[in-house]
């Protein structure tokens, strides 16, 4: 009996022990669940932030597009010797800049010298001839009227004073031809330029219009170029273009030419019109050569609205389509806006920029990067990086 009133007390020990265990077990997971929920509860209420612009319709856009062209000198020619001839010297070579005026090479003269010394001196002996012709006239002049000598003998010396006199004028211009065939046996520069090529060498016997020397202006420097008539119907004489000579030279500022002439042509080969334009400014040595290619930038408008948006703004869409994420504010929020995507038509990009279609002709805030961080009907914060501004005509 003594025995089992201890074993009471124990047992009741025991249990008062489990139930205190099971309160606090109780309380700790009670804790632990509150934490949780007040967890989500932080959780749920966090926002990401966003970069917003607001994107405003525009009329139209311009591309900017690259022609190839190159420089040309308005004067270029391949100077030769009008007359047969040996050449006695040459006084220039490939590469030597001449001004107008200079002598560049000689023929050899000695056979014109010595044909010109033979019809002077028939020249003279016609102009004794016609002394002697002037006497006989007299005298005979004297005869017919004493009655010695008839009316035919004067006639006779008339017409051979008037063939002596016809002698010394072929004898004159025979001289002036070979005058003047000895002062083009001196080549000369018939404007400032530099010698491209020589052809010659002293000694050499060439023939007439036989090509000497390639010469080129140095000034007056043209551009060619060749561009789709489409595009030639659109320009006007008197524009201005941006011309860049060396891509490489990221410091090179760039050149402006006007259009002087716009061909009225197609070209057979490659289907296109010649524009011809002048540098507003002498391009210095180092980009005059003639044939260097250059870019002519020939900016075109194209009538469309739509918008311009920074590429950082567009993201993959649903079969290989792009999209952009427009941001609506939340009504009671100053600083929520929830995103839907919206599917643009991409028709033009530049460097940093893309011209779209495809939405309503009214301003639209949207996520101006970042956008793979982003979901349809997400609620956003606008970040402190908002781009206000309008992204413009790029």
């Amino acid at each position: 009996m003594k025995q089992h009133s201890n074993a009471h007390p124990f047992k009741c020990q025991l249990a008062k022990m489990k139930a205190i265990i099971l309160i606090f077990l109780t309380v700790s997971t009670l804790n632990a669940c509150s934490k949780v929920a007040e967890k989500k509860e932080v959780t749920n209420s966090y926002q990401q932030s966003a970069a917003l612009m607001t994107i405003i319709p525009e009329k139209s856009y311009t591309i900017a597009r690259s022609y190839l062209g190159q420089i040309t000198a308005k004067q270029h020619t391949n100077l030769s010797f009008e007359y047969s001839g040996r050449i006695s010297d040459v006084l220039v070579d490939s590469g030597d800049v001449i001004k107008k005026g200079q002598l560049l090479a000689l023929q050899d003269t000695q056979l014109l010298s010595y044909k010109t010394t033979e019809l002077q001196a028939q020249k003279k002996q016609a102009q004794a001839q016609i002394i002697l012709n002037k006497a006989n006239l007299n005298r005979i002049k004297t005869l017919i009227h004493d009655g010695y000598s008839s009316q035919q003998r004067l006639d006779e010396l008339n017409a051979e004073n008037q063939i002596l006199k016809a002698k010394i004028n072929g004898l004159n211009a025979g001289i002036g031809t070979l005058e003047y065939q000895k002062e083009k046996s001196k080549l000369i520069a018939p404007f400032d330029g530099v010698i491209t090529q020589r052809f010659i060498s002293t000694g050499e016997l060439t023939t007439a219009s036989q090509p000497s020397f390639r010469l080129i202006e140095n000034a007056n420097i043209e551009i060619n170029v060749g561009i789709p008539s489409k595009v030639a119907s659109t320009l006007a004489l008197g524009q201005v273009f941006t011309i860049k000579i060396d891509n490489k030279n990221l410091k090179e500022q760039p050149k402006q030419a006007r259009l002087i002439a716009i061909g009225q042509q197609i070209n057979a080969v490659n289907r296109t019109i010649q524009l011809r334009l002048k540098m507003l400014k002498e391009l210095d040595k180092a980009n005059r050569y003639n044939g260097q290619l250059v870019r002519v930038i020939i900016k075109q408008g194209i009538k469309k609205p739509g918008f311009w948006l920074p590429i950082n703004a567009l993201t993959d869409g649903v079969r290989g389509q792009w999209q952009i994420f427009i941001a609506s504010p939340v009504s009671g929020s100053n600083n929520s806006y929830q995103l839907q995507a919206a599917t643009v038509n991409v028709l033009h990009t530049n460097d940093h920029s893309a011209y779209v279609t495809g939405l309503s002709l009214a301003p639209h805030n949207i996520v101006a990067q970042g956008v793979h961080r982003y979901v349809g009907g997400q609620v956003v914060n606008v970040s402190t990086q908002t781009l206000a501004d309008n992204a413009g005509n790029q």
